[in-house]
């Protein structure tokens, strides 16, 4: 049943005298209380609700890093290019998450290449953190896209007690020359003829000696745009809209993909995984087929997969209703089962 349209009520129990009561009884109530008040949490607010948003800053190792934050809810840190999110992110989501995105200056938006050298898997993991504490936040949940979603797997598996859930969009499952091959390969055997043609057709439209007369900058957006019958359901989609007007540094970006996780396989310590995992694929991203994934899903536990059947690269624009609902639905669920598994202490049932 649609319960979008519905004004909800949470009902708060009377705790009157609580700690007098039976402990058995006092613990039951407190799980309850717990699913109820997550579940609300997540669950779909009345239509017309205003996006809160708010701003600031964070220093790290002396350098200031602006901030912007986007909805109500549990607060999620958006790993990767800030700029480019809040747009492929939902009001709907905003309404029930309070998404943060940060001005990485010492990573992602680096004002100089020169930057790039000092960047490692360890300091991006270590901007992370800091971001987490200068929200004044103990734990957070972690949403990743693409190649910067890797960082947000790493951060997972250092500080699991620092991380309540983790969403991972279209994200490899390792990073290495045998992941580049298994991608062209599915490309092959995969892609349609008509979309084997429209790339062609825009790789004569963006040839190579244009790109190089471009900024790094622009070529990389233009890029990405040729590329579009790869990263899309719908071959002709242009994305150059998500480029626009945005800062961003693309030798990062390279310096990222072909140095810090050019050889990046987490595999075998994620089948340690202890934090709830929400993975979304979608069937026509020839970036990230789906199918890598087989094996390592069988093997990583807590983790939920939500395969789009009509979705590329972004799910989260594609079909977006349907991936609003599935991840609500799961944030709801794996909250729920967290609280489920992890009863108040008595001080802390005294103070509920």
């Amino acid at each position: 049943m649609d319960t979008r349209n519905n004004k909800r009520t949470v009902l708060k129990p009377d705790l009157t005298n609580f700690t007098q009561q039976k402990p058995i009884l006092v613990i039951i109530r407190s799980i309850v209380v717990g699913i109820l008040l997550t579940s609300a949490a997540f669950s779909d607010p009345p239509t017309g609700q205003m996006i809160t948003r708010s701003s600031g800053v964070i220093t790290i190792g002396g350098t200031p890093h602006p901030y912007l934050a986007e909805g109500t809810g549990p607060t999620c840190i958006v790993v990767g290019l800030a700029p480019s999110y809040p747009p492929l992110l939902s009001d709907r989501l905003k309404q029930r998450i309070r998404f943060v995105y940060v001005d990485f200056k010492n990573s992602w938006n680096a004002e100089s290449a020169d930057v790039a050298g000092k960047i490692t898997m360890d300091s991006l993991v270590d901007e992370i953190d800091q971001v987490r504490s200068g929200l004044g936040l103990e734990k957070v949940i972690l949403f990743g896209h693409s190649g910067p979603a890797l960082v947000a797997v790493e951060y997972t598996l250092r500080h699991p007690d620092r991380v309540s859930q983790l969403i991972l969009v279209s994200v490899e499952p390792y990073f290495t020359p045998a992941w580049l091959k298994a991608r062209e390969a599915f490309w092959e055997t995969e892609a349609s003829a008509e979309r084997k043609t429209a790339l062609k057709q825009n790789q004569e439209r963006f040839p190579d000696d244009r790109l190089r007369r471009l900024s790094p900058r622009d070529a990389f957006a233009l890029r990405y745009v040729r590329n579009g019958p790869k990263y899309f359901y719908d071959p002709s989609y242009d994305f150059y809209w998500a480029f626009a007007g945005k800062h961003f540094s693309a030798e990062v970006i390279s310096y990222f993909f072909n140095t810090i996780v050019a050889n990046y396989d987490p595999r075998s310590r994620l089948t340690k995984n202890t934090v709830p995992t929400f993975l979304a694929l979608g069937r026509y991203d020839y970036n990230v087929p789906y199918r890598e994934w087989d094996s390592t899903r069988k093997t990583t536990p807590h983790l939920t997969t939500h395969v789009f059947e009509r979705s590329g690269h972004f799910p989260m624009i594609e079909e977006q209703d349907q991936f609003d609902s599935g991840l609500l639905d799961w944030l709801a669920r794996s909250a729920s089962s967290q609280a489920d598994r992890k009863p108040a202490s008595g001080s802390e049932q005294a103070r509920q």
